[in-house]
């Protein structure tokens, strides 16, 4: 018998839309689209699959509070004043007696007379002759441990934050700074220590990643204070120490290359984070700006602006007879000469400041044999360049040049802590680009070619460093910078980009604006293809910024029309490179309220699919590491009260902040589940799915004994259907309730399911077949076919389909083939 017809969605490429488009079943986006996409992702060939889940790497650290040395009894047995390790004073140095060879050579011996719970140890400062190794360790009642790694001795000073994992403190009475293997003899000295524990507060922090090498990458939690460093595919290493308090991370900008990450911020100076040969070793800093450009803020009456001076001498010359030209600035002056008297300085200077580059006040005179040019005059300030001269009737006479006094403006460095600090910055054709100070927030600076910190705009070649402002409307401040196929420049009114992209100090940059969005104080913007997606200026909507080939220029496109609902107070922003599991770019984004989403993005095949990411708690950042694993920042609720975590996302996996633990021999109670006490958790036991339980005393018991076991929270894959075009002819539908009887499901690799609709509650669907061997546990024997449910009953003016889950498990749904009586 042939089947009934029914109305077939093979295609979830345009992810969820909007409630106010429900009426727009004229849109080719409709037929695409879902009312609701929950914890899946949009395939750019038409199938939905599950997200990948979140597992737990660790509890993340709490901001750093001090502890008290005061009480402590501190001794130098290697020598030197003990008391300078806690005067707080980084000029005064414990510095040791002569010592070397293998050790150990306790330089610093703190002893609290009571146990401390202590997070981390600051060693400020400590440098040695010749390569030695440094480390901070504690008796354990026992023996001396090690406390996170030794570190290398330099001739140069360094300073390192030794740490205990996040949220797991070592506890101890006595501490001590020990030196090891130095190959040459001599004093080694540290200028302070600082021990630090765990305080109450959270803190707003970041993930930002770091590229130091493709087999090197990290992911560096950055909270007040302090930041955390991650193994891309690992966990926890190490920590440092940060500067910045408060929000200030939150509104901060992130740049990294090879080895030196920078952090932005407009009243901070700019840190710069070194790793220094291991992954334990990072140097933390202020950029080492050097020969910053002077800058007239129009608020002061400088007096420290120095006026150009030139010489010129006449050779084989008659004033009487000879005439000659001077090029200044590149405007050459008219004919100067025959001059009756001989006396040429008067002549020179008129003719000087007649040039339209040149003001009046110029004074010219005789010395030593040569006119003396002194660029003097109200708007003469700064360099004055003579470029040439030319004598006009006579071969044999030359008139040559000196540059006796370079010219400088009046002025003060552009960056200070008195006028702010860049905003943002990048690694650009071999130049850091910087932008955004509070004092020329319109600006643009450019380092020198090939000098990074080098800011010395008095090399006039192209690789000279150089200060361009764009033409922009009052309170507007470059925000971030993108190198794409040119440097794209976000402010907050607006995107620009360079026509000319290549930087040049003899070629003025000719920005252009393209739209007037505005971005997002301290949210990234991610590349992407040919351009880059950020979030706009109110953080209500996310938008592409890409080049378009056939205007030749670069414009604006909001990605979230459809789903502006989803789209609200973004903070932070993260883009996944296509894999072989997506085949498109994902942008993962996460708003104030602590929710998810994720956009599918292939612009080539306009797919566009927004879906939502739901979790048991809330998300608070995002990143994407070289690697292109997706790290989180969390904050669930552990025993009634909220704890933040560090998570990574794993292909395959279905439960978040999962954890696993092997049973030997197989067991039924499952312990150490501290971090889920008191949660609903389900359990992968063995290749089967159990559950829930609630974690009680830090365990669960299973039906049965198992051996690998992976315990997490659970939220379902739930995609919920449009309702139907009810179009019978052009521009006539029918509005009786109607119902849908039967759904016809198209799966794949898929392990749990469950279908309602018409506003029923779903309903699980069997999916052993007859034939299948029942004893294998079901995520080992994924179905991939035709589930047919009916029996629906129900109606409604618009009825929908719900294809969701009832416990965890794999699933790919390809189509839905909804039947009913229309």
């Amino acid at each position: 018998m042939p089947g009934r017809p029914g109305r077939i969605q093979s295609s979830f490429a345009s992810g969820e839309l909007a409630d106010t488009l429900e009426a727009r079943k004229d849109l080719k986006y409709y037929n695409s689209g879902l009312r609701q996409a929950v914890n899946c992702l949009v395939l750019p060939q038409g199938p939905l699959t599950l997200r990948p889940y979140f597992r737990q790497l660790g509890r993340r650290r709490r901001t750093l509070a001090a502890i008290a040395t005061g009480s402590a009894t501190i001794t130098a047995p290697a020598g030197g004043t003990p008391a300078n390790a806690t005067d707080g004073n980084d000029a005064t140095f414990v510095v040791s007696s002569s010592i070397s060879g293998a050790g150990p050579h306790v330089l610093l011996n703190v002893d609290f007379h009571e146990p401390q719970a202590v997070s981390a140890i600051d060693v400020r400062l400590f440098s040695g002759p010749g390569s030695g190794r440094i480390s901070v360790e504690y008796w354990d009642g026992a023996a001396w441990q090690v406390l996170n790694g030794d570190r290398t001795i330099r001739a140069a000073a360094r300073s390192r934050r030794f740490c205990a994992p996040p949220a797991s403190p070592v506890t101890a009475n006595v501490w001590r700074v020990v030196v090891r293997n130095l190959v040459s003899a001599g004093s080694v000295q540290l200028a302070g220590v600082a021990v630090w524990s765990e305080g109450a507060a959270w803190g707003t922090a970041r993930l930002r990643p770091f590229a130091y090498s493709r087999e090197e990458a990290y992911d560096l939690v950055l909270m007040p204070g302090h930041g955390d460093v991650y193994a891309a595919g690992g966990g926890w290493i190490t920590g440092f120490a940060l500067p910045h308090q408060g929000d200030e991370l939150a509104l901060s900008r992130w740049r990294q290359q090879l080895n030196t990450g920078l952090i932005f911020h407009p009243t901070r100076r700019t840190t710069r984070i070194v790793r220094e040969g291991s992954a334990l070793e990072w140097q933390v800093g202020d950029a080492p700006f050097g020969d910053l450009p002077s800058h007239d803020f129009g608020d002061t009456d400088y007096t420290n602006g120095v006026v150009a001076v030139w010489d010129f001498q006449f050779v084989n010359f008659n004033a009487t007879q000879h005439v000659f030209t001077i090029t200044v600035d590149g405007e050459e002056t008219d004919a100067i000469g025959p001059v009756a008297s001989g006396v040429l300085e008067g002549p020179v200077k008129d003719a000087i400041e007649a040039l339209p580059t040149i003001y009046p006040g110029v004074t010219a005179a005789a010395v030593g044999g040569k006119c003396r040019v002194t660029f003097t005059g109200v708007g003469n300030e700064g360099q004055v360049i003579v470029n040439s001269t030319r004598v006009l009737n006579a071969a044999d006479a030359a008139v040559s040049w000196q540059r006796v006094e370079k010219g400088k403006e009046g002025g003060e460095p552009i960056f200070s802590d008195a006028r702010g600090w860049p905003r943002c910055g990048l690694f650009w054709q071999q130049r850091l680009v910087v932008a955004g100070a509070p004092g020329t927030q319109n600006a643009f600076v450019g380092s020198v070619t090939g000098e990074y910190f080098n800011f010395s705009t008095e090399i006039t070649t192209a690789n000279g460093a150089f200060v361009a402002p764009i033409a922009t409307e009052g309170g507007e401040t470059i925000e971030e910078m993108v190198a794409s196929r040119t440097l794209l420049i976000f402010t907050s009114e607006g995107e620009w980009w360079l026509s000319t992209p290549t930087l040049s100090k003899e070629t003025a940059p000719a920005p252009l604006k393209a739209s007037d969005h505005g971005i997002r104080p301290g949210v990234p913007v991610v590349e992407s293809g040919d351009g880059a997606v950020f979030a706009s200026k109110q953080g209500s909507a996310l938008i592409e910024f890409r080049y378009n080939e056939v205007e030749q220029s670069f414009s604006s496109t909001r990605l979230s029309v459809l789903a502006n609902h989803l789209v609200k107070d973004v903070v932070d922003i993260a883009r996944k490179r296509a894999t072989a599991d997506t085949d498109a770019n994902l942008v993962y984004f996460v708003q104030e309220d602590g929710a998810m989403r994720v956009v599918t993005l292939l612009r080539e095949q306009e797919v566009t699919g927004f879906a939502r990411i739901d979790t048991d708690g809330a998300f608070r950042a995002v990143c994407v590491n070289a690697i292109n694993e997706v790290t989180v920042l969390t904050e669930r609720e552990v025993a009634g009260a909220p704890v933040h975590f560090v998570e990574r996302q794993e292909q395959g996996l279905f439960l978040d902040q999962a954890v696993s633990r092997t049973l030997v021999p197989a067991a039924a109670i499952v312990t150490g589940l501290a971090d889920l006490e008191g949660a609903e958790v389900w359990v992968l036991a063995d290749g089967e799915v159990f559950g829930p339980f609630t974690v009680a005393g830090g365990a669960i018991t299973l039906p049965v004994p198992a051996t690998a076991v992976t315990v997490g929270r659970w939220r379902p894959f739930l995609a919920e259907t449009l309702p139907p075009n009810r179009e019978v002819a052009p521009r006539l539908v029918t509005e009786s309730e109607v119902g849908y009887h039967t759904v016809r499901l198209s799966l794949m690799a898929t392990s749990a399911v469950a279908v309602g609709a018409n506003g029923g509650e779903p309903v699980n669907v069997p999916l052993l077949d007859f034939g299948n061997d029942p004893t294998l546990p079901s995520t080992l024997r994924p179905f991939t076919g035709i589930r047919v449910v009916d029996g629906f009953s129900g109606a409604s003016l618009d009825p929908t389909v719900v294809v969701t889950q009832l416990r965890p498990g794999p699933i790919t749904l390809r189509s839905v083939v909804s039947e009913g009586d229309f």
